[in-house]
């Protein structure tokens, strides 16, 4: 635990650089991800070889891309994004807002005690099947 406390004092920025998603039709899947990524506080962003793809600033850096290629061979699998939600209500309107955007097999909102006994999620698929999360836990409980 120290070494992550740590690790954020030093460098104080996010994670990731970026998601390279791969999927068999950007186009069809577009309007869905339009509709998901702005809730994380995204905008689009310009992109060199991807379709498309979004980002989020913290001050004047641009973080937490993510873009969307275009791969005629890729498929589904059981890989699963998960992105981080700050709070139960905005798992449910994310939930809210994947239905109305054509997810497939939404599992939640709800608890899943299982994971963790404050693991607050809504599991889905995106409209080709690539499986996604959005989560909200407190890991100091």
């Amino acid at each position: 635990r120290a070494e992550r406390t740590r690790y954020y004092e030093r460098y104080a920025f996010p994670l990731f650089s970026h998601i390279d998603f791969r999927v068999s039709d950007a186009d069809a899947v577009r309007p869905f991800y339009d509709a998901l990524m702005p809730l994380f506080g995204t905008e689009p962003t310009t992109v060199r070889a991807a379709r498309y793809g979004y980002t989020r600033r913290y001050g004047t850096v641009r973080a937490d891309f993510f873009n969307v290629f275009e791969d005629t061979d890729a498929r589904p699998t059981a890989t699963r994004i998960a992105f981080a939600a700050p709070s139960t209500g905005f798992v449910d309107e994310v939930a809210r807002v994947v239905r109305a955007h054509g997810g497939q097999n939404v599992d939640g909102p709800g608890y899943f005690g299982q994971h963790h006994p404050t693991f607050y999620a809504v599991f889905f698929e995106d409209p080709l099947g690539n499986r996604l999360e959005v989560c909200h836990h407190r890991m100091d409980k």
